[in-house]
C-alpha cells in the first residue's frame, strides 16, 4: 500500500528536483532496503505487475521514446509480413509484447530463465492472444547458471548448482516449432546478446530474420566479448543493413555492410561504463526494401 502510493507519486509528480520528490526517492530506497514490493503500472492501457525497483517506469516518465523504436522496426516489418513472429530473448516483465501488441496482434515467443521476472512475465501476458513462454536463458551451449538481479536486468553466473537452465536456440525452437519461421528476432540481454546471436547462427541462415539488439560495449566487455566482430558475423549471412539507434531510443545513422571502421568507432563511443548503449535493428539484403 505505502510501495504503490511512493510509486504513483514519483511518477505523477512533475517536479524532479523539489524536496517532495527527493523526499519520495529517499522513501523508495528506504523500502527497498527491506525488500521489493510489487506495484501496479499503467503501460499503453494495460495494467502491468512491476518491482518497485524496476528503472523502466522513470526511464518512460523521463524519455518517452524510450524503447518505441521496437514499435517503428515491429510496424515496418508486419507491413511486408502480415505473418509476422517475433522470437523475445531477455522478456524480462513483459513491456516489450505488450509494445508489439499494441502495434499488431501477432504471436510472440518471449524467453525468459529470471525468476524474479518469470512470475511477473507470465502474469502481464495471460490476456495476450498466441503469446507463449519459455522459461529459460538462450546461450551458445547447454548449462545451469544462476541469476543475479539488478535495477530491472540481471546478469548470469555459471554454476553446476545452478537451478535455471540455459537452452540453445536451436533447442528452444524445437519445442516452440511454429517460431522457426519468425521473422524478427529481439534480445535484450545485458552483455550475452552476442553470444546468443551466434548461438542463433542456424535458425538466422535458414529465416534470413531480422535482428533487434541491444549492443553495450561495457557489458560485452565483461563477457570477455571484443563486440564488434559481430559485424563480420551478420556481413558473412548477408546481412547488409545496419540501424542505429541510441539508449533513449532515438535514430543515429544507418550503417551498410562496408562501413565497420564506423562501427568501431560507435563501439569506442557508446563504451561508457553501463551508462550509453545503442540498440541494432540489422536487416538481411532479402529485406532492404522495408527501409
Amino acid at each position: 500500500m505505502i510501495a504503490q502510493f511512493i510509486f504513483d507519486k514519483l511518477i505523477g509528480n512533475n517536479q524532479p528536483n523539489s524536496i517532495f520528490t527527493k523526499f519520495l526517492k529517499l522513501f523508495r530506497q528506504r523500502i527497498l532496503s527491506g525488500g521489493d514490493p510489487i506495484v501496479k503500472y499503467s503501460y499503453k492501457g494495460k495494467i502491468l505487475d512491476i518491482h518497485l525497483s524496476h528503472d523502466f517506469p522513470f526511464i518512460m516518465k523521463e524519455y518517452p521514446q524510450y524503447s518505441q523504436n521496437l514499435g517503428w522496426v515491429v510496424k515496418k516489418l508486419y507491413h511486408k509480413y502480415n505473418d509476422l513472429k517475433v522470437i523475445d530473448v531477455g522478456a524480462n516483465i513483459g513491456d516489450s509484447a505488450i509494445l508489439i501488441k499494441d502495434i499488431a496482434d501477432i504471436q510472440i515467443l518471449c524467453i525468459e530463465g529470471n525468476p524474479k521476472f518469470l512470475g511477473l512475465l507470465k502474469s502481464n501476458t495471460k490476456n495476450l492472444n498466441e503469446v507463449s513462454i519459455a522459461d529459460c536463458f538462450v546461450g551458445e551451449e547447454s548449462s545451469k547458471v544462476e541469476a543475479i538481479s539488478g535495477l530491472g536486468s540481471a546478469h548470469l553466473k555459471e554454476t553446476s548448482e545452478g537451478a535455471i537452465e540455459v537452452k540453445t536456440m536451436h533447442r528452444v525452437l524445437e519445442e516452440n516449432l511454429v517460431f522457426k519461421n519468425a521473422k524478427l528476432l529481439k534480445i535484450d540481454t545485458d552483455g550475452f546478446d552476442n553470444k546468443i546471436i551466434r548461438a542463433s547462427k542456424s535458425f538466422l541462415e535458414e529465416s534470413k530474420a531480422s535482428v533487434f539488439f541491444e549492443y553495450d560495449p561495457y557489458f560485452l566487455g565483461m563477457q570477455n566479448e571484443k563486440g564488434y566482430d559481430i559485424y563480420d558475423f551478420f556481413v558473412s549471412l548477408g546481412y547488409t543493413k545496419f540501424l542505429i539507434f541510441d539508449n533513449i531510443g532515438d535514430f543515429l545513422i544507418s550503417l551498410d555492410n562496408n562501413s565497420k571502421e564506423q562501427f568501431m568507432e560507435l563501439h569506442a563511443y557508446f563504451n561508457k561504463g553501463g551508462k550509453k548503449y545503442m540498440d541494432i535493428f540489422v536487416i538481411h539484403q532479402t529485406d532492404r526494401d522495408i527501409v
